[in-house]
């Protein structure tokens, strides 16, 4: 993918003339679902029309395709006929992925594991540890209904703090799960505000009002941003470990955390002179 999703947006895949309006309103990444916004009876024609569309078309931003259960045929169908473009800027988001020898049996494609099971979030170190798992997100919704529990921050606190974890260890970005209520967006902001200080890279949207909100929540401000390549350029240019920036003690952590501040805006950290 070319960068972090920050705030992808679930649009279903059966409205492809969806897409190019989406980006217009700024989001960075759409995800076209297969699985709940499209009927049972659609699906087959959804997926045969959608991979027309991606070989007529490119996008600037990101495409993630949520596919059907890949413990299903469907799953698996959706896979091998959308993966044939070989389109650098498609992932595919994985909905309930329990056992992670179902991805080992997948092409060479991008995965996005959604974890929205308890088995899931028990199994999220093999899940985690595939090669072709580039991102972790959290399906609150499923995962709630399964537990019994509500999607309040707190209720999903342990599943959020597992994806975090795991994604850390295993180099991989992560979305924490859509908020719901499209109509209260001071609880968005409050509710992405934590998602990010937890150490999610993103969170998924539901409604296009909710775009600029996650954004402004997870994107560094452009002095944020000056920060960051101030301190990197000075950790290069000291023969020390440790250093001393603006009575600020700098060591290797603090440096891969201002690496990550500008990798989410799609700047080499490697490359800033």
């Amino acid at each position: 993918m070319n960068k972090f999703p920050i705030s992808p947006i679930f649009i279903p895949a059966n409205k492809l003339e969806w897409i190019s309006k989406t980006f217009e309103k700024g989001a960075d990444s759409i995800i076209l679902d297969l699985e709940d916004s499209v009927p049972e009876n659609e699906k087959i024609q959804a997926r045969e029309n959608l991979a027309i569309h991606l070989k007529d078309n490119t996008y600037k931003g990101n495409l993630i395709i949520r596919v059907n259960p890949i413990s299903e045929q469907v799953g698996q169908d959706d896979i091998a006929m959308l993966s044939e473009n070989d389109l650098s800027s498609i992932a595919f988001m994985v909905p309930k992925i329990e056992e992670s020898d179902l991805i080992t049996n997948l092409p060479d494609v991008d995965v996005i594991a959604l974890l929205e099971t308890p088995v899931s979030i028990k199994n999220i170190s093999e899940i985690a540890s595939q090669v072709k798992v580039k991102g972790l997100a959290l399906g609150g919704a499923d995962l709630s209904a399964s537990l019994g529990s509500t999607m309040d921050w707190d209720s999903l606190l342990y599943a959020r703090s597992k994806i975090v974890q795991e994604a850390a260890i295993n180099n991989l970005f992560s979305i924490d799960s859509p908020f719901m209520n499209i109509d209260n967006l001071d609880a968005l902001k409050d509710e992405s505000i934590k998602s990010k200080r937890l150490g999610f890279n993103g969170k998924a949207a539901i409604h296009p009002s909710q775009i600029d909100i996650i954004k402004n929540s997870f994107l560094p401000t452009k002095e944020e941003l000056e920060e960051a390549k101030d301190i990197i350029r000075a950790f290069n240019e000291s023969s020390s470990a440790v250093l001393a920036f603006k009575g600020r003690m700098i060591d290797l952590p603090i440096i891969l955390s201002m690496e990550k501040r500008l990798r989410l805006v799609g700047i080499d950290p490697k490359n800033i002179d």
